[in-house]
Parts: C-alpha cells; sequence; structure tokens
C-alpha cells in the first residue's frame, strides 16, 4: 500500500495525507483521525521510517512523560534511563501536558517511528479506552493503574491510590480535623486524581463526615506555582478550614509557602499532607507528612514487566506496589 491508495480511501488529498503522516500541525484533528484511521487499519508505514527503523533494528522503547513540571515522573524517567543503559534498547522521551490525550499522542508516534514498547509516565487509560485500544504495541502505564483494555497489551505499575489517600484522610481524622480542604487535580481529566478523591470520599463518609466540593476542592496542576495559587483560592473559599489534603508533594509543598506568605502557621493553625514521598518532603521544615511512592520499584517493575511483554509475549498485568506513609510534622492534634 503507497500514500496514493491511502488518500483514495479516505478521501483525501495526497499532500494532506503526507502532511498527517509527518505530524504537520496544519490539518484539522477530524481530518487526522479519518487518515490514522486508515493507515491504522492496514498497518501502513512510510518507507523512510522503515529504513530508520531498521537501522536502529527495531529496539526503541518510547517513553511519554505526562506532565511538564511532575518531580515524580521525572524522578521515574532517572530511574528508567538509568537502567536502560544496560539494556539492549535506546529510549526516546516525548513530554507531553498534563491535559493532552497521551493515548491518541501515542498512536501518533507508533506510526511514525514504530517503537517496540511504549511507557506512559503518568496518563488516564480509563478516560482514553478507545485510543489506548488502537495501540498495536506492548505498553505500560507507570504511577497510575489501569483497568484491562480487551485486545490491547496494557499493563500498569503503580500505588494503590484509592487505599493511600483513605489512610492519609484517615490520619487527618484521628488528629481531630473534620473541617478539610482539598487541592487536586482535574477529576475529569486524571484518573488518579480520581482515585485519590475517592479515596478521601470514602474516608470521610465511614467517619460519617461530609465533603461541600464547591467550597472545599481547588483544581490545580501538580506544580509548586499551582498549589501555592490553589492554597490562595481554598483559604478565601473555605476560611474555617483545619487542614488540607495536596494531591502531591508538590502542591503541598507551594500550598506551606503560600499560607506562610498569608500569615498562617503550619501545623499550628493549618494542617497539610502531601502524597508522593519526595525526597524533598523530608527537608522541607516542616517535614512534609506524606505517603510515599516507591520510585525505584514503580519504575523497575514496570520496565521488566514490558520487556517481558516485548521479548516473551507474556500477557498484560496490573500490579501495586506497597506505599509507607510518613508521620511529618505539618499535620498537629486538634483538643
Amino acid at each position: 500500500m503507497t500514500i496514493k491508495d491511502i488518500a483514495r480511501e479516505c478521501g483525501c488529498a495526497i499532500g494532506t495525507v503526507s502532511r498527517v503522516l509527518n505530524n504537520h500541525p496544519d490539518v484539522s484533528e477530524k481530518t487526522r483521525e479519518k487518515v490514522l484511521a486508515v493507515v491504522h487499519k492496514h498497518n501502513f508505514i512510510l518507507n523512510e521510517n522503515a529504513k530508520l527503523l531498521k537501522a536502529q533494528d527495531c529496539k526503541m522503547l518510547k517513553v511519554l512523560v505526562k506532565g511538564t513540571s511532575n518531580i515524580l515522573l521525572n524522578s521515574l524517567l532517572e530511574r528508567i534511563q538509568k537502567r536502560m543503559e544496560q539494556l539492549p534498547y535506546t529510549a526516546s522521551v516525548v513530554v507531553l501536558d498534563e491535559y493532552d490525550n497521551e493515548a491518541k499522542a501515542a498512536n501518533r508516534i507508533y506510526y511514525e517511528q514504530k517503537p517496540v514498547g511504549i511507557i506512559f509516565l503518568g496518563g488516564s487509560p480509563d478516560l482514553f479506552k478507545d485510543d489506548f485500544a488502537r495501540l498495536l504495541v506492548p505498553c505500560v502505564v507507570i504511577s497510575n493503574e489501569s483497568h484491562l483494555i480487551e485486545g490491547t497489551r496494557l499493563s500498569s505499575v503503580s500505588t494503590n491510590n484509592f487505599t493511600a489517600a483513605c489512610h492519609a484522610t484517615e490520619y487527618l481524622i484521628q488528629k481531630g480535623h473534620r473541617k478539610i480542604g482539598v487541592i487536586g487535580g482535574d477529576l475529569c481529566g486524571s484518573g488518579m486524581t480520581q482515585r485519590r478523591y475517592d479515596g478521601f470520599i470514602a474516608s470521610l463518609t465511614k467517619a460519617g463526615l461530609e465533603f461541600n466540593y464547591e467550597k472545599a476542592y481547588i483544581t490545580s496542576k501538580y506544580s509548586f506555582e499551582d498549589g501555592a495559587a490553589s492554597a490562595q483560592r481554598l483559604i478565601e473559599k473555605y476560611p474555617d478550614m483545619t487542614a488540607v489534603f495536596a494531591m502531591s508533594d508538590v502542591m503541598a509543598i507551594g500550598a506551606i509557602r503560600k499560607l506562610s506568605d498569608m500569615g498562617y502557621k503550619v501545623p499550628e493553625d493549618i494542617s497539610v499532607t502531601g502524597f508522593d514521598g519526595m525526597s524533598i518532603s523530608e527537608y522541607y521544615k516542616p517535614r512534609l507528612t506524606t505517603v510515599r511512592q516507591n520510585t525505584d520499584l514503580l519504575a523497575d517493575e514496570g520496565l521488566k514487566i514490558l520487556l517481558d511483554n516485548i521479548e516473551r509475549n507474556a500477557p498484560p498485568q496490573n500490579k501495586f506496589i506497597p506505599f509507607e506513609f510518613i508521620q511529618g510534622e505539618s499535620v498537629r492534634q486538634l483538643p
């Protein structure tokens, strides 16, 4: 099959098909999807890309990082790159915005470069099932769980976000906190965020507490800057809260900085918990109370599962890595 055949089948000009295959921006999303659907149907690949792949001996893994300033994902990436120095594969990294559709981006990359496997650092398979289902190559999502999608070779390795969020919330409740605000991601754009929120709500419900989403939830990107800005908006909407459940350490540290600038002391006035267990949280003042994820084990297990899938045609699997709850200095016991 040639570009002419693709153009004829999808009813587009040859030049349009060429722009889609070369990932040019001057093509409408509707047209791009129509062309890629035909490309996917026939498993078409450009000749020049095929030559490139032959030269690389088809040993390339693509790593898609979801978020431009996520320190946890950067730690995972560093570990994976270090491990791959000992393997007969090359790693090519693409950084996406936190709200991008990573599966759609992966499909485009697959048709252009034909990697033998794809690693997603972050991502939301449950939200983009149709696009993940189109991937024809072994994949693993690291740091977020996914349900097995029929017909795919998609695995996942993660902390149990629901259980970990339950644990952090129960700790706040045990410390006497009843008015808890939340700084979290976009519930409509992140499966991981949704699971952490569900865990938070489950613990409140178990304790007989209600939660006013409009008043006590602030949507934030997973960054220091957004964590700080969100803390200010949260305190303005919920001035009598006694604690903040932040869905990442960077959000928590940004929030603590902003609260301090506004004249609040942590934990004397407001307690704060994080999530991730980054090394910086151990040296921050106050030392952060947080959920520590084992980034080395997450990366190692994710890479192992993917290579087993590539080299031994092993079935996909979803695996949870144990977490550790760190009782730092950022939460106080209420009277």
